[in-house]
């Protein structure tokens, strides 16, 4: 189960929620096990209802057209409800079934499955949430919702129900890994190092930063899983997140500068490394060893109980001292389903948060330098009881190529 229950449980009852409702894909995924493309398609698709009260069994509402991924993929919830698409005044039945053949296994499943539906053919995913809620009682209690306005498409059903804007609070559940999701943030750091080493064997007197960017995401998709974004480049074009000409030559004494994030069963992979071609300038050495003593300050205070923004402050302290004085860019943030997890992350800011045990967190150090280069160091690490544990074991220092 991906879902931290017992987590969930304690924050609903600290914000005295009866229930969360979640319609967004990866907060149904979260909630419900239930993974589908289609999920992450067509906006609140889906439903997943978590009942703070035992005697309420949590529900997910998905519609008739997941029929057979359900069954294959079935959710841990033990209320399932299909719903209809509305479609021109009337509904969008997908299944038919055949006549003259005795259906057996996973058919038969659908079968049953959907005559549960046309016993109570729904049209929109509103008639099965409203039916779940009124049946419950959770129709009058306090609901947090992870987006707001699908309360409004429920109507008068949630009428007496006291409505919450939960997306925070589900950020901060999340923040806390359960053991599956740990095992799946494994999975990802070592299929993101295996493409990350590709990459760095991609890097030539001659090669392109656009050979080095293919490499990578070769590798990430030869081992199904799927690239999310590639950045930064080489020499000069290392410094500027993201610049999207590629096509240029590495040339020797380069650093090639990467920012590398791929998805695993939803779960992200995230991490940053900097390598230089042949010899290293006099500067580059200069700097990486001030921003080595940053990396091994981070690592000598990630703990539970500190703050991110103290932890920050040390970081950057640490780099200054060693020699670096223009470095500011360090951070620290949550990973999961999300690239970035943070409490209160919102038009362009970033909330600061008390450290945890089994957080899995990104240390973030980044350097752009115009007219120079770049210089980037990112990995992930769980929380342990008293310190960290790294889940890459790419090599910390500046990679010679």
């Amino acid at each position: 189960m991906l879902l931290n229950r017992e987590r969930a449980m304690e924050l609903m009852e600290r914000d005295g929620l009866d229930a969360l409702v979640a319609v967004t894909p990866n907060n149904v995924l979260y909630l419900s096990d239930f993974d589908t493309d289609f999920l992450y398609d067509v906006p609140w698709v889906a439903c997943a209802i978590l009942p703070r009260d035992p005697d309420i069994p949590p529900c997910l509402v998905v519609t008739e057209i997941e029929a057979a991924v359900l069954v294959q993929r079935p959710t841990w919830m033990p209320d399932k409800r299909l719903y209809y698409f509305g479609v021109y005044g009337g509904v969008l039945k997908v299944h038919t079934f055949a006549e003259d053949t005795e259906l057996k296994g996973e058919d038969l499943a659908i079968r049953r499955m959907i005559a549960e539906l046309e016993d109570e053919p729904y049209a929109g995913i509103n008639g099965a949430v409203c039916a779940m809620l009124g049946e419950t009682g959770l129709d009058k209690g306090r609901l947090g919702f992870d987006d707001t306005r699908f309360a409004g498409l429920l109507g008068d059903t949630v009428e007496h129900a006291e409505i919450v804007d939960a997306g925070n609070l589900l950020i901060e559940i999340r923040m806390v890994k359960s053991p599956d999701e740990i095992a799946i943030l494994r999975e990802a750091a070592v299929k993101n190092e295996a493409a990350l080493r590709a990459a760095l064997a991609a890097i030539s007197d001659g090669a392109t930063w656009n050979d080095v960017y293919t490499a990578y995401e070769v590798r990430v998709v030869e081992q199904g899983a799927r690239p999310f974004a590639t950045f930064n480049g080489a020499g000069p074009m290392s410094a500027g997140a993201g610049r999207p000409e590629r096509d240029y030559m590495i040339r020797p004494g380069d650093q090639v500068c990467f920012d590398s994030m791929m998805k695993w069963r939803r779960y992200m992979g995230d991490a940053q490394r900097t390598a230089v071609l042949g010899d290293a300038s006099p500067k580059l050495e200069r700097y990486w060893k001030a921003y080595m003593a940053g990396i091994d300050e981070a690592y000598s205070n990630l703990r539970p109980g500190i703050q991110t923004g103290e932890l920050r402050n040390r970081v950057i302290q640490a780099v200054r001292a060693a020699g670096l004085p223009s470095f500011e860019l360090a951070f620290t943030h949550g990973i999961g389903l999300d690239h970035i997890e943070v409490p209160f992350i919102a038009g362009g800011n970033l909330g600061d948060f008390r450290i945890e045990e089994n957080m899995v967190l990104n240390i973030d150090m980044e350097l752009h330098e115009i007219g120079w280069g770049g210089m980037f160091f990112e990995e992930s690490v769980r929380i342990t009881s008293n310190g960290s544990e790294r889940l890459y074991n790419l090599e910390r220092d500046l990679i010679r190529v």
